[in-house]
């Protein structure tokens, strides 16, 4: 009966690796799909409209995030942690959801124009008038693909997210190439969310039945209410610099600054957040001080590690020449402000597991207190460091995210056990890896001043880290062992 369970264990051990590999490469597969095709529509973009009428869409986004987050209440994550959901709560948190949010964006179109009006930025009331249906189409896909998320269904979550990005970025891409300049943008942001609800509600239409019984939020709420208070004092950390510098230096700073932020932003999307969901999903039931947990926030933290550290410190000296060559002039700082940002960027994609382990071990008020104080910290260097340029604000926030991230890697080693020996052998070759590969394009020169020898630099980096990798090839095979199935057990990948 011992060997029988013993086995049973194993087998179902086996399973859960396969399910977190699985889902971690759908999810950061899709995510990493989103943001070439992102990018790939920010750069056709820019190439028609000037920096002023992209930052419109700059400077309206964070409206529509604070929006869908307040009406959101904490409980798609709430849903997505409960040990057990019923059809009429899930039907009443997207009720509540659905009449918040309509309100919502029926608000911000009223208040568009007296906004532009306001602060004197041109242009800004028809496209925040038209991306508040932006709001209610994402509120709609956010319960439905929440109830996916409880399933670990990821690897249908993905088949979805990729259709709705495809079609809606040729939809994009042709109004572009069509003359429809900032539209375009606005044109692929519905859409996307437009495909999301219809896919993700007709997905659920069985277990989903909207209501307006809002007692049955009780359970949810008890929970999401930290989880909103914490995601609300992040939004004002995260965008509160769009909305000063659209506010202080004008709707071509905004642009320009949202243009190199997504670079900074684009590991924490494409890796960190989604794998931060599967690992909530997975731990939920797990001890987090357990050798299984253990193992698995190592792996997570070296993969990622290994992934975002060269990609990062390429763009620190691969994105000028693409930049120049592609734009115009007057998207000239964009490389310089991705200098900066680009290496507080990975350390930020590394280190910002600490909010998922938080809500593994139901400390949300923990979390919530952390939030708050982010969120003065950095609120109180963008309104310090404005005043001397836009530059300067670039060099203070860097840092400043460098020294909070540095604070996340000490609470993830308090939330998990995890030894500083283990953290440091899980991230130390995609440091060494990364710093090689720069000392070999600093051998060769910097300076690029045509393609083909952008594209030698970029490939004698790219054979520098990879041949390191190979070097290190058993860490990478002990990382993988436990993402994918029939790794090896944790006691083996840990070294334990």
């Amino acid at each position: 009966m011992r060997h029988r369970a013993a086995a049973q264990h194993g087998q179902q051990s086996a399973q859960e690796k396969q399910v977190l590999g699985k889902n971690i490469l759908s999810m950061t597969g899709l995510s990493l799909y989103r943001n070439v095709i992102q990018f790939g529509m920010n750069i056709a973009v820019a190439a028609f409209v000037p920096p002023g009428d992209y930052g419109l869409v700059v400077f309206t986004a964070p409206f529509l995030v604070l929006i869908a987050m307040l009406t959101d209440l904490g409980m798609t994550s709430a849903i997505t942690r409960a040990p057990s959901l019923s059809r009429e709560e899930a039907g009443a948190a997207m009720g509540a959801m659905l009449s918040g949010g309509a309100v919502c964006a029926v608000l911000l179109a009223l208040a568009a124009w007296p906004l532009e009006r306001a602060i004197g930025m041109a242009g800004l009331g028809p496209v925040m008038a038209a991306m508040a249906a932006v709001v209610i189409l994402s509120i709609g896909a956010a319960t439905p693909r929440a109830l996916l998320e409880r399933e670990l269904a990821y690897a249908r979550i993905a088949r979805i997210e990729a259709v709705a990005i495809a079609v809606s970025a040729a939809g994009g891409l042709a109004a572009a190439w069509a003359g429809a300049g900032v539209w375009s943008l606005v044109l692929y942001n519905i859409g996307v969310q437009a495909i999301r609800a219809g896919a993700f509600g007709w997905a659920m239409r069985a277990q989903l039945r909207p209501n307006l019984r809002l007692r049955q939020l009780g359970p949810l709420l008890s929970f999401g209410g930290w989880v909103l208070a914490s995601n609300v004092l992040n939004f004002f950390a995260r965008n509160s610099d769009n909305l000063l510098i659209g506010a202080w230096l004008g709707s071509a700073a905004v642009g320009i600054y949202g243009l190199a932020y997504q670079f900074m932003l684009a590991p924490l999307m494409a890796i960190t957040w989604p794998t931060s969901g599967i690992l909530l999903s997975t731990l939920r039931n797990e001890d987090r001080h357990g050798p299984r947990a253990q193992a698995m926030v190592e792996s997570v933290l070296s993969a990622t590690a290994l992934v975002v550290t060269p990609a990062m410190l390429y763009l620190t000296f691969g994105l000028g020449f693409p930049v120049s060559a592609l734009l115009s002039e007057r998207w000239a700082m964009v490389p310089a402000i991705v200098l900066w940002l680009a290496p507080a960027g990975a350390l930020q994609a590394i280190s910002s597991y600490n909010g998922a382990l938080l809500m593994v071990a139901g400390r949300a008020r923990a979390q919530f207190a952390m939030t708050v104080v982010n969120t003065v910290v950095i609120v109180a260097t963008f309104v310090l460091a404005l005043p001397h340029g836009l530059m300067a604000m670039v060099r203070a926030y860097a840092v400043v995210i460098s020294l909070v991230s540095l604070a996340y890697m000490a609470m993830i080693v308090a939330l998990t056990g995890l030894s500083l020996t283990r953290l440091i052998r899980a991230l130390a070759p995609a440091l060494l890896a990364s710093g090689i590969g720069v000392a070999v394009v600093a051998a060769i020169g910097f300076g690029v001043d045509s393609w083909w020898r952008w594209a030698g630099i970029t490939a004698a980096y790219g054979a520098a880290v990879l041949g390191c990798y190979a070097t290190f090839h058993l860490h990478v095979r002990r990382t993988l062992g436990v993402l994918v199935a029939r790794g090896p057990s944790p006691a083996a990948v840990t070294g334990t």
